[in-house]
């Protein structure tokens, strides 16, 4: 049976799931807090207040969630994206998902309409649902006795948020029709952020889904393997890829690209440090796809192998973000993920004024297609964006054999 995805519940579920990932640099970096007279009275404003709402205020009220308020309300007021507030709960799980690992089960589920409750779709290898001989297709019918049917994405994360260790029983209707109760327990679950292998006509495919820890020694890897398998051509797929890490971006395009300028990082007095690569390149044509979800790294990426004029580009205008953030920790474990500089191209371009990165062709995909992509199951044919990158890389192949 056929699912159909709501785009704005996948489009929901992406940017919540992308929120937590820009942070560019691997170093958290502590300052000294001290006050100027000004920022004495807003902290003394900011007691009074507090002290209003304790001696005050007729309802229940949780002074940790006022206050944690007060300070994402701080941080959005300076009208800035890609700055904002972190819990200690929200800096532990960003520490860990820069880390390409979270805490969890490591599955995927979608509502499943014939019983109402969670169908698994993927699983991560080497999870604590695949070491517990979990496979797509089951279906969670409760949690510890409490029933799937009807939860909300939200009211499943809270159901499934335990410290590792900790055990849980899933109700599953199994794949092949028998009930089963089965105990899983949390642990970290570690992705890898390349998918790769080789396509019809000598063609390379690789997917980044992140710039994070060791994703460039993965995608290095990866490429050496496709053209080991005798790749004519690559496929670099960004779609959805929020970015990451500088040092794991520029260490894939010194690997791609020849000798030149590859970084160009402004501070905020406006002088630049810039990051060079070195001879050595991978001489085959390239085609990378971005989409709307490609952020930071992502679109740079593209930018990059455009200016070298290694790479021409498809799918859906970018983002444009053109800022580094550094992620501060607060006295009380939380954390302010702050822009403090920018970056431009070897040809001195913002990518946020230009308002993202441009595709030479243009190629849109349906909601459901969509919808599929996110989830993993958007088969290679049905992808319009992937089919045109295969037939640039096929024209390309064809002109040299002609020649």
């Amino acid at each position: 049976m056929k699912h159909k995805f709501s785009l704005k519940t996948v489009i929901t579920l992406m940017l919540l799931a992308s929120a937590l990932t820009y942070i560019a640099l691997a170093a958290f970096i502590g300052y000294p807090f001290g006050f100027n007279d000004n920022r004495s009275d807003a902290v003394r404003d900011f007691a009074a207040l507090l002290s209003v709402i304790d001696m005050s205020y007729i309802g229940d009220y949780d002074e940790n969630e006022v206050t944690a308020a007060a300070m994402r309300a701080a941080v959005d007021a300076l009208d800035d994206p890609w700055s904002f507030f972190m819990t200690y709960e929200e800096f532990r799980q960003n520490q860990n998902n820069t880390q390409n690992r979270y805490e969890g089960i490591g599955v995927t589920v979608v509502s499943d309409e014939e019983t109402e409750g969670l169908k698994i779709v993927q699983i991560v290898y080497g999870s604590a649902a695949d070491t517990a001989g979990l496979v797509p297709g089951d279906v969670i019918l409760a949690v510890d006795g409490t029933s799937t049917k009807g939860i909300t994405h939200h009211e499943l994360r809270d159901l499934l948020r335990r410290p590792i260790g900790d055990s849980i029983v899933l109700s599953l209707l199994r794949h092949d029709g028998y009930d089963e109760d089965v105990t899983v327990v949390f642990g970290f679950v570690f992705v890898d952020p390349v998918h790769f292998g080789m396509l019809d006509n000598d063609i390379g495919y690789i997917r980044l889904y992140n710039f994070h820890s060791g994703s460039a020694q993965s995608f290095i890897a990866a490429t050496h393997e496709l053209i080991a398998q005798g790749a004519q051509g690559l496929v670099f797929d960004m779609r959805g890829n929020p970015g990451g890490w500088v040092t794991q971006m520029t260490e894939i395009l010194d690997f791609l690209l020849p000798e030149g300028e590859i970084f160009v990082f402004v501070d905020r007095a406006g002088n630049e440090q810039i990051t060079r690569s070195d001879a050595y390149y991978i001489d085959l044509p390239m085609v990378v796809l971005v989409n709307r979800f490609s952020f930071s790294g992502a679109e740079y990426f593209a930018a990059m192998l455009r200016e070298f004029d290694f790479a021409q580009i498809v799918g859906e205008q970018t983002t444009g973000k053109s800022r580094i953030q550094r992620a501060i920790e607060l006295p009380r474990g939380g954390a302010v993920n702050i822009s403090f500089a920018e970056y431009l191209t070897k040809n001195r371009v913002s990518l946020h004024d230009e308002g993202g990165v441009v595709p030479d062709y243009i190629v849109a995909l349906s909601d459901e297609a969509f919808a599929q992509l996110v989830m993993g199951t958007l088969e290679h044919y049905d992808d319009l964006q992937l089919q045109k990158a295969i037939e640039l890389l096929m024209q390309h192949k064809f002109s040299l054999t002609k020649n």
